[in-house]
């Protein structure tokens, strides 16, 4: 069986490379040729380069040899030529389209291309989605992007013949308010790879905690800031963004002990992380971050905000920590409370709930038996 991923609109295999995202990205469709639940996979990309950079990575055996790159031609490069592309996409790769026995989405944006191929070429469409991004719009009182995302949630979600999403709230969310019968709508968490992100051995920073992620308003890092900078505690950050100019002002104003480590491959950030005792992730809402899904894998004490997408995952004081609210007060008291008790336990419950519920194989599985539903 073969399968074509539309890739989201705007996004290419050399960002994926230049972000750090590529060796987490790959992980699903790699293990589906490992274990011969599909023969081809085709990616459908928006950067003009990516043919000759998929040949570099398959020369130094980072990508499969049965992973397809269709980049989009040079000439649709901008703004406008690369939404022109998204609608041509599925005649531009009509031989490989052709061969393909199921349509995949990677997120919302850009779904159109699929549903313009399933209709062209009669297969079966997958809309996957890590989040909905209508909701990450309202929460962010984006009112215009809010009813563009809520206009192609609806259309995508009628043609789909299959809905899947991160997390039961997603799920609920979608059902009742474009009225999608449930059951065409499967929860298949975020997924890491538990064999690479494991506890291991190793001497462990004293006083320090890490954050991993974007530094944007979403994640709540003015008031991580602010929480730390009462104690001895260091805080690293670990990943870039629009807000690093004025993160950087408020560490040096308060005098927090905060270092900016920039962004690193998903592929070290298993041993970074296995460096630190807590890792904490302040946001005021997410999807299903992956970010604390590996760290909770290495056995880190986890640290999260009572929010939507992170109370999903960290049961207080079972597996994790949460934060009564988001603000610096709650921040402090949450992390001084996390420092101060035994986490023996609470590290071990955690690796448990991620490789129970979260590994590659887990999710590997439960998507193969989607798809061969669809199939038959």
């Amino acid at each position: 069986m073969n399968l074509a991923l539309f890739f989201t609109r705007n996004i290419s295999l050399k960002l994926w490379v230049d972000t750090g995202l590529f060796d987490r990205e790959k992980q699903l469709y790699q293990e589906h040729l490992r274990r011969g639940h599909l023969k081809k996979v085709y990616w459908l990309t928006y950067g003009g380069d990516d043919v000759e950079i998929a040949v570099e990575l398959k020369a130094a055996g980072r990508l499969h040899s049965d992973i397809v790159v269709l980049a989009m031609p040079r000439c649709f490069s901008g703004k406008w030529g690369c939404l022109l592309y998204s609608f041509l996409m599925p005649l531009l790769h009509h031989r490989w389209l052709r061969s393909a026995d199921i349509f995949k989405t990677n997120q919302m944006d850009g779904s159109w291309s699929a549903v313009i191929a399933k209709w062209l070429y009669r297969k079966p469409l997958v809309v996957r989605t890590g989040y909905s991004a209508s909701l990450f719009a309202e929460r962010q009182n984006n009112v215009r992007s809010k009813k563009n995302y809520e206009r192609i949630e609806r259309f995508a979600y009628r043609y789909a013949d299959i809905g899947i999403v991160a997390s039961h709230g997603d799920k609920q969310h979608i059902c009742s308010k474009y009225q999608i019968p449930p059951a065409k709508i499967e929860v298949l968490h975020n997924y890491i790879n538990t064999a690479v992100f494991q506890p291991t051995d190793c001497e462990k920073y004293e006083n320090r905690i890490i954050f991993v992620g974007r530094l944007q308003p979403q994640k709540n890092l003015f008031n991580l800031i602010e929480a730390v900078s009462g104690n001895d505690l260091t805080l690293d950050i670990y990943g870039n963004g629009e807000l690093y100019d004025e993160l950087l002002a408020q560490a040096k104003k308060l005098n927090a002990k905060v270092n900016f480590m920039g962004v690193v491959p998903n592929n070290e950030l298993p041993g970074i992380l296995n460096r630190y005792r807590y890792y904490i992730l302040p946001s005021f809402y997410e999807g299903t971050p992956k970010s604390l899904l590996e760290a909770m894998a290495c056995g880190l004490v986890c640290i999260g905000t009572d929010v939507e997408g992170i109370n999903q995952i960290i049961e207080d004081r079972v597996n994790g920590y949460l934060a009564k609210g988001t603000e610096p007060q709650f921040l402090a008291e949450v992390i001084n409370r996390a420092a101060r008790l035994p986490n023996d336990r609470i590290t071990q419950q955690a690796v448990h709930v991620i490789r129970d519920k979260f590994s590659l194989e887990t999710v590997a599985n439960q998507e193969n038996d989607v798809i061969a539903k669809l199939s038959r």
